[in-house]
């Protein structure tokens, strides 16, 4: 008897419980059924690439437990469409440094200023470019330039007249956070990890345009880019939210603002760390706490869209460099170095290092070692969100090298450690079309990936199929195929 009354008393108890919290916190949606809403229709999905968000329940009494330091959220990748809560007025456009980018470029200025009465940023370095100035005394140039020069006449005068609309900046003196509301950017991959770059913190939507050699990052063309540009501006736009590496390099025994001014060399500053010095000199110096995983700390740290890499540099010897996953050590890389990056650059220079290519939906960050000096050493996936510490090993006989998306080349020495884990401001990339077919077209097209020659049916080799049943294994043999 007191037994079922314990019982009872406990399960009126949990019934309590789960009302009351019924009360509070809204009921989680089935996760095997997912409502997608296309052209005002709303339509049951069953199968996604990642689930709209993880179940917070199992069974009557096992959950998750709430972290406030959660990294990010797992979102059904469909659901991902961009939305303006007000106009966008403030529009950067990036242009690769070729003069057959220039036509295309003086356009779509022309247009955004005059059609959309936008305000358009440039670098400033456009406005000094010679094919775009007047006032070059050509007879000091080569005769190739010249003539180059003599066919953007009509390019030249159309950009003159947009000149003292246009507003520049320049890299390393001026911040644009919180100042521009959308990117267009005219090239190829380089483009979207330069405007990466440029911002450290969270990202405008990048509406890339293919005027590159390889385009993999760009999806969209030239061609019509009116049409394109307006739907976006009016919200009609799929989102890849493209995941970001936070890398922070802690010196030993060295101040943080003393190491960087040394491992760029004097005053010489590479423009993202000269904004890291502007930002620790505004702020007193204040640089926050080292190795903690406060996102907000961008002063101690530079994020990268494709990877960090960790190599030998012009040393004859071996890396060995120490893996430490959430402070707990995993394993040593003997060989070239040691890569470093996010799904996005899944497709780089991990790919031609032998690792998966992964969508950039996974939450993920990938390890691929760089030539290692072990049959056994494959590249591996890790969880987005954990903290990988590299540092050199004690008994390394040389320093390593380290950049960042192919920038900020620096030294890694002894004593010293690379932090990298996922940061809580993606890129997010509009889409063409949406985020598996511009994945897919891009593997494709770019990286030829799984292009091959067809086997030929059975039907279309006559030998084989004008044979009798009457035919023995050796005449099989002495068959000659050819081609149909």
């Amino acid at each position: 008897m007191q037994h079922q009354k314990l019982r009872l008393a406990s399960a009126m108890q949990r019934q309590i419980s789960e009302t009351e919290e019924q009360q509070v916190t809204p009921v989680a949606p089935d996760p095997r059924i997912l409502r997608c809403t296309r052209n005002g229709k709303t339509s049951l999905r069953t199968r996604s690439l990642n689930a709209p968000s993880p179940f917070q329940h199992f069974g009557p009494c096992g959950r998750i437990m709430k972290n406030s330091a959660m990294v990010m959220q797992i979102q059904d990748p469909a659901s991902q469409r961009l939305t303006w809560y007000k106009p966008p007025l403030t529009v950067l456009v990036i242009k690769k440094k070729d003069s057959q980018v220039l036509p295309p470029f003086v356009q779509l200025v022309e247009w955004l200023v005059q059609e959309k009465h936008m305000v358009v940023w440039v670098e400033s370095a456009v406005l000094e470019d010679k094919l775009l100035r007047d006032d070059v005394k050509l007879e000091q140039e080569s005769s190739k330039f010249q003539k180059v020069h003599q066919q953007y006449a009509g390019v030249r005068a159309r950009f003159l007249d947009l000149r003292e609309k246009l507003v520049t900046f320049k890299d390393g003196r001026d911040d644009l956070t919180d100042r521009i509301d959308f990117i267009v950017c005219l090239g190829g991959d380089g483009t979207l990890l330069y405007a990466s770059q440029l911002f450290q913190q969270s990202v405008p939507p990048v509406m890339a345009f293919y005027l590159g050699s390889l385009g993999f990052l760009t999806p969209f063309q030239c061609d019509n880019f009116q049409e394109q540009v307006t739907n976006v501006l009016e919200g009609h736009a799929a989102l890849t939210l493209r995941s970001r590496l936070r890398c922070s390099i802690h010196r030993k025994g060295e101040r943080r603002k003393e190491s960087l001014l040394h491992s760029v060399g004097g005053n010489l500053l590479i423009p993202s760390f000269q904004r890291q010095l502007n930002y620790v000199e505004l702020n007193n110096g204040q640089t926050g706490k080292a190795g903690s995983n406060n996102n907000n700390g961008h002063n101690n740290s530079i994020l990268v869209l494709n990877e960090v890499v960790i190599n030998r540099g012009p040393s004859p010897y071996l890396s060995n460099i120490d893996i430490f996953l959430e402070g707990k050590y995993i394993t040593s890389v003997q060989g070239d170095g040691l890569i470093v990056s996010t799904p996005t650059g899944s497709t780089a220079y991990a790919a031609a290092a032998g690792a998966s290519m992964i969508h950039p939906s996974v939450p993920a960050i990938l390890v691929t070692p760089i030539c290692p000096h072990s049959l056994s050493f494959r590249p591996i996936v890790v969880p987005a969100g954990v903290e990988l510490k590299i540092s050199i090993s004690p008994d390394s006989r040389n320093t390593s090298r380290v950049s960042f998306d192919g920038r900020n080349d620096q030294e890694l020495n002894h004593g010293d450690s690379l932090r990298v884990t996922t940061s809580i401001y993606p890129v997010p990339s509009i889409c063409s079309q949406d985020q598996i077919s511009d994945w897919f077209d891009s593997l494709a097209e770019g990286l030829h990936w799984n292009v091959r020659k067809r086997q030929k049916c059975l039907d279309e080799l006559s030998d084989l199929t004008t044979s009798g049943s009457e035919d023995t294994l050796d005449d099989f043999d002495n068959l000659q195929i050819y081609d149909a």
